[in-house]
């Protein structure tokens, strides 16, 4: 069970801002019934169970009670809506950041919604969009990693490579703080959170297949362009994804 003390003396202003459930269909879901009922930016629905949890694309999210961190937070936009889509990328470099700098670990983002240490999957981000508010769903190994439903896909937990004791209220309080700093920065800032993710990008110099304009590529990664989309270099050519999915290392 997740320790409301413990993180109320970590993190006070978030204690404030915190839904916690043991359990939900969906935080993600929860969370967009509070934003429309009027919740403030900045509100976290976490829940130790989820019983309809979802990842991008309809892929769902197996994470066992009191082993990782299944939350979601109430963001809304003080920015055009034309830079919504860059939060995804700016919640994933508050993500990979927090971590490198509190636990020393090398987490990188795996364009465009993952994090992952060690060639494995740590964390994972879904962000949906609604008139005034997005909602940002954030799922976390923390404590140990399940086992993958997926062969190419292997998962780790933050524990599995932090020396030091780690709690997920140590976690929660710390990747808060680092999300929405960086969320809150992806309007003014995103060309400098840019070069921090091309540092950090996961998929540069991979040979990569994958899912775009319904059709199926394949080619070597060559980074992340000035608006935020993949560099692909296709048959030759490189080109430019904003969106794509079912991404695998060749």
């Amino acid at each position: 069970m997740f320790d409301l003390r413990q993180f109320a003396a970590l993190a006070p202003d978030w204690y404030l801002r915190l839904q916690y459930h043991h359990e939900l269909d969906s935080t993600n879901d929860e969370a967009r019934r509070l934003a429309e009922a009027g919740a403030e930016h900045g509100t976290v629905v976490l829940s130790d169970h989820q019983t309809a949890g979802r990842g991008r694309r309809g892929a769902s999210w197996v994470c066992e009670p009191g082993d990782g961190l299944l939350f979601s937070m109430v963001i809304r936009p003080s920015f055009p809506k034309t830079n919504w889509s860059r939060i995804a990328l700016a919640a994933g470099i508050g993500i990979a950041e927090t971590l490198n700098a509190k636990w020393g670990v090398r987490a990188q983002v795996k364009w465009p919604n993952d994090i992952y240490i060690q060639d494995k999957k740590c964390a994972g981000i879904l962000t949906e969009a609604r008139e005034d508010f997005v909602i940002v769903g954030i799922g976390v190994n923390v404590m140990s990693a399940p086992p993958s439903e997926n062969a190419r896909i292997e998962a780790i937990a933050v524990a599995d490579v932090v020396q030091s004791p780690v709690s997920r209220e140590m976690v929660l309080a710390a990747l808060l703080a680092g999300i929405m700093t960086e969320v809150d920065a992806c309007a003014g800032h995103f060309e400098a959170q840019l070069e921090r993710l091309r540092k950090s990008c996961y998929l540069t110099g991979k040979r990569i297949k994958f899912s775009a304009h319904e059709k199926e590529f394949s080619g070597l990664v060559r980074g992340v362009g000035p608006d935020g989309a993949l560099q692909v270099e296709v048959d030759g050519e490189v080109m430019s994804f904003s969106q794509a999915s079912e991404i695998n290392v060749l």
